[in-house]
């Protein structure tokens, strides 16, 4: 009982639960989007989130880099690395939002238009939050952040209040809310430093690239998948097949929601304990992440073979066909989830050629597959677009598996299990 106490008093198990609490918030929002929108509404309320997340591609690596060096940054550095960010951050929204407000002039919905703009605002925010995110991380305010992260997931729901008026642009408010909010909360009390000025400044602009712009790379070939997965079923099977396939998005997210929130925990420790050379606390980090992901994996499936069906058959029986679709991706976003703790050496090391390649060859696969039904003719149908998906994420964890092997050769401090020439396991000076 003593240990259970010790835990929930960590506050990076705090930051854990908090996050797990805030995905509930999400399903439970998601659900009433289901139960409010017909599959078209709940298409375009999936083409919002694609260009918020469209949005997130456009950083360049920005902040993967600035949150590296922020790590070890002192605090003159900080500031200089907060006040670029920040005047990214404005260029990239203000550039989206032009380019919102001329197709909003062209399409033949307004409503659709509207979504555009509505996308931009909620990219740019984004924007904002994660990066908030990362300098209360690595200034160690876990506290504070999970009060934000909570408050303002919460405070967005009120969205909800316009339902009689609208209900997708209820929906839309809802998820773009969210983002806003935070980063008012972030700059009134989370104690983030703030922008001072303009900045634009090329030399830093090349140290956070090369800290970061590889690695964006990896990340945005699995958000390239993302979008060819949607775009192609929007173009080829029309908005509505796109809203079949809202369920198994929600499953994908959710997944990768958890491994994110522990990467945020246990980067930080890695880093330090690299930099001081300290190779049994890396080691330590290395195993212990890897066993809380491996422990989550396994109770996400074993709730998603047994308790999906009969949970959705009692809250939203009309979507229990489009289930489906979540069983067939979730192998592969699963085993991408337990992939995320092997991707711990690439950023501590920042050696990022082999996770690049990993991520590259999902995306390639998958490509080859629409690409292929293209030239045919012939489009796929949602069960084969789903199929190519989930094998592009099986391929690419297999491949970050892979290339953690190959550094760890070199680099054995992040093995899970070392052995010296004896064969005697190797162990910790603490224990």
């Amino acid at each position: 009982m003593s240990r259970l106490a010790g835990l929930a008093r960590d506050t990076r198990a705090q930051y854990v639960i908090v996050n797990l609490l805030v995905n509930l918030l999400f399903i439970a929002r998601s659900y009433v989007f289901m139960l409010v929108l017909d599959y078209r509404e709940l298409g375009l309320v999936t083409l919002l989130q694609s260009i918020v997340l469209l949005l997130g591609l456009l950083q360049f690596g920005v902040l993967n880099g600035a949150y590296r060096l922020i790590l070890s940054a002192v605090s003159d550095e900080r500031q200089q690395i907060v006040d670029f960010v920040y005047s990214f951050v404005a260029m990239l929204g203000g550039v989206a939002l032009v380019v919102a407000g001329v197709v909003l002039v062209f399409v033949a919905r307004p409503e659709d238009g509207w979504i555009g703009v509505l996308g931009a605002i909620g990219g740019t925010a984004m924007l904002i939050r994660n990066w908030q995110t990362n300098q209360l991380i690595a200034s160690q305010h876990l506290t504070r952040l999970n009060t934000i992260n909570l408050g303002s997931a919460f405070l967005s729901l009120a969205g909800f209040a316009l339902l009689d008026v609208s209900p997708i642009y209820a929906c839309a408010a809802v998820i773009v809310s969210q983002p806003i909010l935070f980063g008012i909360s972030g700059w009134l009390f989370g104690d983030t430093l703030r922008m001072r000025r303009l900045r634009f400044a090329p030399g830093l602009l090349r140290r956070i690239m090369a800290a970061g712009f590889i690695l964006f790379l990896a990340g945005i070939l699995l958000q390239v998948n993302i979008q060819l997965e949607r775009w192609y079923v929007t173009a080829a099977l029309g908005v509505d097949a796109l809203g079949h396939l809202f369920l198994a998005i929600m499953v994908v997210t959710l997944l990768q929601l958890v491994p994110a929130a522990l990467d945020a925990i246990f980067l930080p420790s890695a880093v330090r304990a690299h930099d001081t050379g300290h190779s049994p606390s890396l080691r330590k980090v290395t195993r212990t992440y890897f066993y809380l992901l491996l422990g989550y994996v396994a109770v996400a499936a074993i709730a998603l073979a047994f308790l999906a069906e009969p949970v959705l058959a009692l809250l939203a029986p009309r979507y229990a066909p489009d289930l489906v679709y979540a069983y067939i991706i979730a192998p592969g976003a699963l085993l991408l989830a337990l992939s995320s703790a092997f991707t711990l050496v690439f950023k501590v090391l920042i050696r990022f050629r082999l996770l690049l390649f990993a991520y590259g060859s999902g995306t390639v696969l998958l490509s080859v597959v629409l690409g292929a039904a293209i030239w045919r003719g012939e489009p796929l149908s949602l069960d084969a677009v789903v199929t190519a998906r989930s094998l592009a994420l099986a391929l690419t964890a297999l491949l970050t598996i892979g290339g953690w092997w190959h550094l760890s050769r070199a680099h054995r401090e992040f093995r899970l299990i070392d052995r010296d020439r004896s064969g005697k396991g190797d162990r910790d000076p603490a224990e």
